[in-house]
């Protein structure tokens, strides 16, 4: 199986920053699959809905997402009407290789293979991708499908809902576990070359009183919710984490009422890496993480963690913490793997020690979650030998700062370090 990871970029119009571009590059990605366009069927207008001015680098794969559903097959001009506006939409430079998006009706499967074809044809492709939902496996119209297109990339997460009746008994499904590794061994008798679609996400999901979900949060934090009086933690909830929700309110702009629940979920190592064994065991030809991060998406790892996931590593992080000219607090992710927040799990504390007292200074915690006297002690700031800045994650060459001033010139000497009650070290 290729070592190098693949990735989509979805429903995103703003360019890669000069940082994602250089983590790819360092993480050796394979394929970028970016979402250019929603295309489909309303009202019996062909309405295509572009992702602003997003631009598709060179050697990066274009992806039209179909509306779900059966309109955009059933209808006769489908594949001619997309391959017109693709023709204007590249001023006639068509790319060589495009992906398609689309949730097919099983009984449609037969239909979406000559789609594929008639689309193929008219813009003289060399290479056509598709998205698959890993029950196509099943059907006896998958093999025609198949020998429509270059490369598949079946996704192996949201594959099943939580039943009402064990999320009230406190247990949820994780996102990709053993539901995922059953599908991907049944991909084994794929022909056609595929690749494993892996999620990268985390979720917070809401639930009413009768535990049917209501919905996910788009925009959402964890230090919002550790901030949040209204939020109680629930004990003894497998496949996620659980809150409570103590009393009706708005949530990250999203109305909450008493009795319901949030839960938060992402995919542990531990998982991934036996999905990524499963898929190379099945004869997937690469893995596809989804995604990089967007609007309203809450991503997991970095490229440089999920490149040292997909070669069989196991990616440590490795924390240095200094302190600069202007007196802030810098720490830093020098390895080659994420220092995550599990859900559940307490911020990262980085605590500083001092010989004496009158070391630090009340200031803002800049970059940090928070910053605070540890162990409930009242003592203030400025006359406390110890100071706990709190914080939820740090990927890959991040640093995250603290606000100017936080060490006091002059009384810097003996300043030690240690996150999350590791042995002190010396304070760079």
């Amino acid at each position: 199986m290729d070592p190098a990871p693949a990735f989509w970029v979805w429903h995103r119009s703003s360019g890669l920053s000069e940082a994602e571009v250089e983590g790819l590059r360092k993480s050796d990605a394979g394929p970028i699959y970016r979402q250019i366009v929603e295309f489909g069927l309303k009202g019996g207008e062909w309405t295509p809905r572009p992702l602003g001015n997003a631009e598709v680098a060179k050697g990066t794969i274009p992806v039209v997402r179909l509306d779900p559903g059966p309109a955009v097959m059933e209808a006769t001009d489908g594949a001619a009407m997309l391959a017109r506006w693709l023709s204007h939409h590249f001023g006639g430079a068509i790319p060589s290789s495009l992906q398609l998006d689309y949730d097919c009706p099983v009984r449609l499967l037969p239909r979406y293979a000559a789609f594929i074809a008639e689309l193929r044809g008219q813009l003289g492709l060399k290479e056509i991708s598709i998205t698959a939902l890993p029950s196509w496996i099943d059907s006896p119209a998958f093999p025609k499908l198949g020998a429509a297109v270059q490369e598949m990339v079946p996704m192996f997460y949201d594959l099943t809902a939580d039943p009402p009746a064990e999320i009230m008994n406190r247990k949820a499904l994780p996102i990709g576990g053993e539901d995922s590794a059953r599908w991907i061994r049944r991909w084994k008798t794929c022909k056609t070359p595929w690749r494993a679609g892996l999620p990268n996400f985390e979720r917070l999901s809401l639930f009413k009183r009768d535990g049917t979900l209501s919905g996910h949060l788009r925009q959402w934090t964890p230090e919002a919710a550790e901030d949040s009086p209204l939020l109680r933690p629930i004990p003894g909830f497998t496949g996620g984490s659980a809150l409570a929700v103590e009393k009706s309110f708005t949530f990250q702009g999203t109305a909450l009422e008493e009795g319901q629940t949030l839960l938060w979920r992402a995919p542990a190592d531990d998982d991934l890496t036996e999905l990524i064994k499963e898929a190379s065991d099945a004869g997937a030809k690469g893995i596809v993480w989804f995604a990089l991060p967007g609007p309203g998406l809450r991503t997991t790892h970095s490229p440089r963690h999920l490149a040292s996931l997909t070669r069989g590593e196991i990616p440590k992080p490795s924390i240095t913490v200094r302190q600069d000219s202007a007196g802030r607090i810098v720490i830093r992710n020098n390895g080659h793997g994420d220092l995550t927040l599990k859900p559940g799990q307490e911020m990262h504390r980085l605590v500083l020690e001092a010989d004496h007292a009158g070391a630090f200074a009340t200031t803002d915690a800049g970059g940090f979650f928070r910053i605070s006297v540890p162990d409930d002690s009242t003592v203030s700031i400025n006359f406390s030998q110890r100071l706990l800045l709190q914080f939820p994650r740090l990927l890959v060459e991040e640093e995250i700062e603290s606000a100017p001033g936080l060490i006091i010139r002059g009384n810097d000497q003996g300043l030690r370090w240690s996150l999350n009650g590791s042995s002190p070290l010396p304070l760079q």
